[in-house]
């Protein structure tokens, strides 16, 4: 990316600067050139950056425009994953070609100028992707600040705080190459040896408790450097001996060699993917990991082919070589761009049914409608977002790179007219940005903050070596110690915000009458068993993180806690009944089954919400549907293990139909709920049918069934 490499890049051995290779007759020089202030452009770099995109795109079109992770969809991200270790190994090969070899270095100038390229970009970006998620991800400005300490705006952030970490160790590790001259190899070999314990451990889960898992949590993140010590320190070394490699490169390098070591890559990585799927029985998603051991291998094959590719391509006259010079300049900003294109994109393929089509294909064309459409549709507009915003004065906080007016053709502005203008430019934007921010947040908001009585804050906890986080919405008084805690699990890819608006229980919350917690499940999935999205292919632990979710939100169990669950969050309440009993005061699931695996064997009190034409939880036997057993087999079995006896209380309210059974010689109440109609979905209310919040509600509180609160 354009951080990476300054106006003033290395040049490439044996080269004249307009690109062309010298006669064999001209020798290659055998040491680094005497150091100097500035370089020629590198062109083969401009070729190597758009390949690298072209993969940073793939793996996050792929992860976010697929459905579940499929064989063939995992196959081709483990080879795209390699595009971060890719940067990393450029990032570090520039810096020291350009400053390793320097008698003296102005560190100070060194840093004002590296960060001058990034942090502009860094604040302005995260801005805008916190101002495009709005209030849900947090209260401004603290969320956003957390969003700056993490990098955690967008997936992708994390790139430009480790760079910025790379431009601050920098000095030390150009100290390190100085202090082991003469004996680079086995410095190489050691941290290859670092990286592949690391990521081993990683993939492998080796580790799982104390201060080492602790580590390996925060190296999993992904965004500090001690995720990626191979690459800065391998980069670090070609670049000190760049001129030696590129001898090399050109001395060996042919269109079949560099499609030989390339497919050296792809067989390691497929070959790796494959014997963890059918050999190690990881799933798709696990077995393309970003960390795992394969990835070195698979980078270093990859960025040395890179290498004699671009090598090859200037050498023969860099054909296009303005179009791939754009693309180059525009590279920083197409990355900056692409995943809020990449969301719009995603948004109205969903809205207009394209979406679905997709993600329901086979999995070959699911990959070729991604690969061939969607992959090129947010390259290409991301490319003339980028294009357009260098021609601003806003190009500096957009895409890294400073301003050049139209008619400057001798380059950039003179220093001080640069640096005046440039700065006064930078600070009226972010003043007007942040004041944008601001007034329209406090416009939305004023009043409601005002004579607000409830209030949503976000919380994380650390479970085992992983983060975890959880949204509370409660009132602003004091909640009685009589009033409950309703802990939420939510459907399957229902971010908390929607969850929130479709099982309506915040009325209860607006009265004062309880307090409702949102776990956030991993990539809006729960492993609950036997299916459904990323938190099972990854074995998370679930259970431990409701387990201590629990007792955050309500130590010393001051009050009632209860828990609701739909589809896939019902089917982990049920989880939760099996392996910790006792953890709840009450549960209600909503249309889902147990995994077969889990058998509740302990008395709770529960609810088990049904509809006739349900094809997913299927109402009696015989029904259609795809899980079992049928809802009435299932609340027979809840009856059996609480002792509750043949009497119950059965009352029809219009549509829906809630027998209850408070007989139970365990003490313990089971109620079941059956819509005549509404399929897999959460039921609202609907004329003079209630609504599943407030048969919950009324099961929980031991109340008659009343309409919702106001």
């Amino acid at each position: 990316m354009s951080t990476t490499v300054t106006p003033d890049s290395p040049p490439l051995p044996a080269q004249e600067p307009g690109g062309q290779r010298r006669s064999p007759a001209s020798p290659a020089p055998p040491a680094p050139p005497a150091p100097r202030a500035a370089r020629p452009h590198v062109v083969a770099f401009d070729l190597i950056r758009l390949v690298i995109m072209a993969f940073v795109v793939g793996v996050h079109t792929l992860a976010f425009g697929g459905g579940q992770v499929t064989v063939v969809l995992g196959a081709v991200t483990t080879i795209f994953h390699t595009s971060r270790e890719l940067f990393f190994l450029l990032t570090a090969l520039v810096l020291t070609y350009n400053y390793g070899h320097r008698g003296q270095v102005r560190w100070l100038r060194f840093w004002r100028r590296r960060y001058w390229l990034v942090v502009p970009a860094y604040v302005a970006w995260s801005l805008i992707y916190y101002a495009f998620d709005g209030p849900g991800r947090g209260p401004f400005p603290a969320a956003f600040a957390r969003d700056l300490l993490h990098a955690g705006a967008r997936y992708h952030m994390y790139f430009l705080l480790v760079t910025m970490q790379v431009y601050l160790l920098f000095p030390v590790l150009r100290w390190v190459l100085r202090k082991t001259a003469g004996h680079h190899v086995a410095l190489f070999a050691a941290a290859c040896v670092y990286q592949l314990a690391l990521t081993a451990a990683l993939q492998h889960h080796l580790v799982r408790t104390g201060p080492v898992a602790e580590w390996l949590n925060g190296a999993g993140s992904g965004v500090w450097l001690d995720s990626y010590v191979l690459y800065a320190v391998g980069g670090a070394i070609a670049g000190w001996h760049f001129e030696q490699i590129c001898a090399f490169t050109r001395r060996h390098a042919s269109a079949r060699t560099v499609s030989l070591v390339a497919g050296i890559g792809v067989v390691a990585g497929l070959g790796a993917y494959f014997a963890e799927i059918y050999l190690g029985g990881a799933t798709p998603a696990a077995a393309s990991a970003v960390f795992q051991p394969v990835v070195v291998v698979e980078a270093l094959a990859f960025g040395w082919a890179l290498l004699a590719g671009g090598l090859l391509w200037s050498d023969r006259g860099a054909p296009h070589r303005k179009f791939f010079a754009a693309g180059s300049a525009s590279s920083f900003g197409i990355y900056l761009a692409h995943p809020l294109v990449l969301q719009g994109l995603l948004y109205v393929a969903g809205a207009v049914g394209v979406l679905a089509a997709v993600r329901g294909a086979p999995a070959v064309l699911e990959l070729l409608a991604l690969l061939c459409v969607a992959v090129p549709v947010v390259y290409g507009a991301s490319w003339l977002i980028a294009s357009a915003a260098r021609r601003t004065p806003l190009s500096l906080l957009l895409t890294g790179r400073e301003y050049r007016p139209a008619g400057d053709r001798r380059g950039l502005w003179r220093p001080r007219l640069m640096a005046t203008l440039t700065r006064r430019t930078l600070i009226l934007a972010v003043a007007f940005v942040c004041t944008f921010g601001v007034a329209s947040f406090a416009s939305a908001n004023i009043i409601s903050e005002l004579q607000r009585t409830t209030y949503t804050a976000t919380y994380s906890m650390k479970v085992g070596t992983m983060t975890r986080s959880y949204e509370v919405i409660g009132p602003v008084a004091a909640l009685p110690d009589s009033a409950p805690v309703i802990v939420v699990l939510s459907g399957i890819a229902a971010p908390v915000s929607y969850e929130v608006k479709r099982d309506y229980l915040t009325p209860y919350v607006n009265t004062g009458q309880a307090e409702l917690v949102y776990p956030v499940g991993y990539k809006m999935s729960w492993n609950a068993g036997g299916c459904c999205g990323q938190a099972a292919q990854h074995d998370v632990d679930d259970v431990a993180f409701i387990t201590s979710l629990v007792a955050a939100v309500d130590p010393g169990h001051r009050h009632p806690i209860y828990v609701v669950g739909y589809s896939n969050g019902g089917r982990l309440a049920y989880k939760l009944a099996c392996s910790a009993p006792g953890l709840f005061d009450g549960t209600a699931v909503v249309k889902a089954d147990p995994d077969p695996g889990c058998v509740v064997s302990r008395s709770l009190t529960i609810l088990q919400i049904a509809a006739l034409d349900d094809t997913a939880v299927p109402y009696a036997p015989g029904d259609k549907g795809r899980e079992s057993p049928p809802a009435t087999v299932q609340v027979a079995a809840l009856r059996a293990v609480d002792g509750c006896s043949g009497s119950s209380a059965e009352t029809p309210h219009s549509a829906m139909t809630l027998t209850t059974w408070a007989d139970c010689s365990s003490g313990a109440r089971v109620g079941f709920a059956v819509w005549n109609s509404g399929g897999h979905g959460f039921p609202w209310p609907q004329g003079s049918t209630p609504s599943a919040a407030q048969v919950i509600w009324s099961f929980f509180t031991k109340t008659a069934l009343a309409p919702l609160p106001k």
